[in-house]
């Protein structure tokens, strides 16, 4: 009974089976399909992620490329880094004190000073191997003054060739004047009255000056329309000047000369080689000067022409300097007087001394110097001094010095003679 029951069922069983087979067989062929389609979208994929990942590598390699060129602002202009090349900033930072006592007619003055005595910025710049320009700010604080002076533009300069391979030169602008060497060993002005030539001939003034530079010999000529002129003159550009020096080193040993500078000296013995210096300079009117032109006022009767010679020998650790500077003729007595009649006033000025090494490098210097027919002008007859330049680091000179002036009878201070007393740390950059 069960049996002939069971027939019936797995009849049906087999017939829904068979009834399956083709929309089995079917299903089975459009999976086989999308599979193929989903074949073929992942390879259409992957190559684009290729091409994507090509493209991704160079547009980087582009990237990187630029990055590593300059960028420049404009057209045709050369890259900020290149101009920052160019350019050189330095400068001098000094601060002294002082005491002083001097001796006048009315007695004994005795004081004391703490001097922010310079800041000086310096800014070089070399647009061409063939052209440079240069320009100084300076502030000054002279000691026992009550005026200073603020940040003023001290020099402004372009400078076309003078550049080792072009010995001439064409400097124009505002500039010191190639009037002496004005060299020395000692804190200089403002901080002290030293050297007498810098204080008598030291001409800052708006010039075109032509130069030569080669083998030691350095030659110049300028002019400018100086701020002293004659009497009933017009203000004209009709003050000129000359310089002329020449260095070289000398091996006395062999008599042979050779160039100044370590490039040359290390191919000499020391021992047998001496370091020197000779020049001269000529002004048509001294009256120009920085110092001379206050005293004068802005009118003289005549032109009064300047000279100076000097001269610099270095032997080993040993050295000395000598300068002298004159007028040519003589002012009128209302202009600079001596006694009844009018002044032609010098100066001069003796340093030497040594160096010597021992914790950091030390030099040692004495003055000699001196003036005459300079009363009027407070220039001391004599002077004597000493003075210490002890470096503390580089760019870093602690000085220490003292200073003796005796003034003729007829100083228009009144003074008699003065001992200085003086220090000042100097710092350049």
């Amino acid at each position: 009974m069960t049996k002939g029951r069971a027939r019936p069922f797995l009849f049906v069983l087999f017939a829904l089976l068979f009834s399956a087979v083709p929309a089995l067989a079917t299903s089975t062929e459009e999976l086989e399909k999308e599979v193929k389609a989903l074949i073929q979208q992942n390879k259409a994929l992957v190559k684009r992620l290729q091409e994507v990942e090509k493209e991704l590598a160079r547009l980087k390699a582009e990237r990187d490329e630029e990055a590593g060129k300059p960028r420049q602002a404009v057209q045709g202009m050369e890259p900020a880094h290149q101009w920052i090349e160019k350019v050189h900033i330095g400068g001098i930072l000094e601060f002294g004190a002082a005491y002083q006592n001097v001796d006048t007619d009315e007695g004994n003055e005795d004081e004391s000073d703490l001097a922010m005595t310079t800041l000086e910025l310096d800014v070089d710049i070399s647009v061409a191997p063939w052209l440079k320009a240069q320009g100084v700010l300076l502030y000054e604080d002279p000691t026992f003054e009550d005026s200073e002076s603020s940040l003023d533009v001290d020099m402004a300069t372009i400078t076309l060739g003078n550049n080792g391979e072009m010995p001439w030169g064409l400097t124009l602008g505002k500039m010191y004047l190639p009037f002496g060497s004005l060299n020395t060993h000692f804190p200089d002005d403002p901080f002290i009255d030293v050297p007498l030539s810098l204080i008598m001939g030291e001409i800052n003034e708006k010039a075109v000056l032509v130069s030569y530079d080669r083998d030691g010999l350095s030659l110049s000529a300028y002019v400018f329309n100086g701020d002293v002129d004659e009497r009933g003159d017009n203000n004209h550009i009709s003050d000129y000047g000359f310089d002329f020096h020449f260095e070289r080193g000398l091996d006395f040993a062999n008599m042979r000369f050779y160039k100044r500078g370590s490039k040359y000296e290390h191919e000499h013995d020391p021992k047998t080689c001496v370091n020197f210096l000779v020049g001269s300079s000529f002004i048509s009117d001294l009256a120009d000067s920085d110092g001379l032109s206050d005293a004068v006022g802005g009118e003289i009767e005549d032109e009064i022409p300047g000279w100076d010679i000097y001269g610099h020998i270095h032997y080993r650790s040993l050295f000395l300097s000598v300068e002298y500077m004159s007028a040519l003729d003589s002012f009128s007595r209302y202009e600079i007087p001596d006694g009844d009649s009018g002044a032609s006033p010098s100066v001069w000025n003796i340093e030497f001394g040594f160096n010597y090494e021992w914790w950091k490098p030390l030099e040692v210097a004495f003055k000699l110097a001196g003036s005459s027919e300079a009363a009027a002008l407070g220039y001391p007859e004599t002077r004597y001094g000493i003075n210490f330049n002890q470096e503390l680091y580089e760019g870093i000179t602690l000085s220490l010095g003292y200073l003796y002036d005796d003034y003729e009878d007829d100083d228009i201070d009144g003074r008699n003679h003065r001992n200085l007393f003086f220090s000042q740390m100097a710092l350049e950059f």
